[in-house]
């Protein structure tokens, strides 16, 4: 039963991120992406932050592991707010987003 429910999970957030990502580099209007940009960064963080935390507290390096992947986005944001590389900011959000869904569910 439980392995049902982590399977309709692992599909929700892929979706939403495949649909976010999709949004994202097609999207023409600059408050959309905006709007998507900040959303899948906060998605990243959140992902990363559950690996992180739902690791055995003797996993300690796996847990390092999440939280840079994590960094990744935070750093995106960064790079979005203080500079005018728009684009560098969202393949490091769609990096860390991608990279976060597979250390999830232990694919890396």
């Amino acid at each position: 039963m439980a392995l049902g429910y982590l399977l309709i999970l692992f599909i929700g957030i892929t979706v939403i991120s495949t649909l976010g990502i999709i949004f994202l580099l097609l999207s023409k209007n600059d408050v959309i992406k905006k709007i998507m940009f900040y959303m899948l960064s906060i998605l990243s963080i959140l992902i990363c932050g559950l690996e992180a935390i739902s690791s055995p507290t003797n996993f300690i390096f796996q847990q390092i592991i999440a939280w840079l992947i994590g960094l990744i986005s935070v750093i995106a944001i960064i790079i979005h707010v203080k500079c005018n590389k728009k684009y560098r900011a969202y393949i490091l959000t769609i990096v860390s987003l991608i990279l976060g869904i597979l250390k999830l569910f232990s694919f890396i």
